[in-house]
């Protein structure tokens, strides 16, 4: 596992209050729900999602950050 250092986790946010933040990539929140369940382990590896209290939670910019990473892999 690789050790990250992590944001506080006031930084974290839901799952709606993601959608304000990455709208333009993903219009919509299943295309979102999509994405996390095809790419959840390399969101978590990346602090872009954690899971407290049994919900899932978001980082922003972490996310975006993550999802440009996947989408370079995936386009090599």
């Amino acid at each position: 596992m690789q050790h990250t250092e992590l944001p506080p986790l006031d930084e974290y946010v839901d799952l709606k209050s993601l959608l304000d933040n990455v709208k333009q990539a993903f219009p919509t929140e299943d295309s979102v729900r999509w994405f996390v369940r095809r790419r959840r382990d390399a969101l978590a590896e990346s602090g872009a999602v954690i899971i407290i209290a049994g919900r899932m939670r978001f980082h922003p910019q972490r996310f975006k950050q993550a999802a440009v990473e996947i989408g370079q892999r995936a386009a090599g």
